[in-house]
């Protein structure tokens, strides 16, 4: 998984990822953001889940959901979740890319990592 994290010109925090991954860096960006208490809470949720203390987890936030399981981390729009009343939903698929990613939780773990010592930094 190929990603960028960063701050841009005027000061914000900025997640790029490849193509198919790109719902990781917008919930970074916009849902995470520089919440570093929330942070360190996903990472402990993700070491439980490691541990097998956990089976899984889930956390809404205003535009995505974030699930969490011993093997993967998923983030989905919550827009997917609505009928598009109108419209042919097959037209739409090239666009859900953005709004839908997966990886491994192994993966995930590391991406937050770099997330915190960027928002920490």
């Amino acid at each position: 998984m190929d990603y960028t994290v960063g701050r841009d010109e005027l000061g914000r925090y900025f997640a790029e990822f490849s193509m198919g991954q790109e719902a990781i860096g917008r919930w970074l960006s916009e849902e995470l953001g520089s919440d570093l208490p929330s942070l360190e809470q996903l990472l402990e949720t993700i070491a439980g889940l490691q541990q097998r203390q956990l089976r899984d987890y889930r956390l809404d936030g205003r535009e995505f959901r974030l699930e969490l399981d011993r093997e993967e981390a998923r983030i989905r729009a919550h827009s997917l979740d609505h009928d598009a009343d109108g419209f042919d939903l097959e037209d739409l698929d090239y666009y859900d890319e953005e709004l839908e990613a997966g990886c491994g939780l192994d993966d995930f773990n590391d991406v937050l990592v770099a997330w915190r010592e960027l928002i920490a930094g």
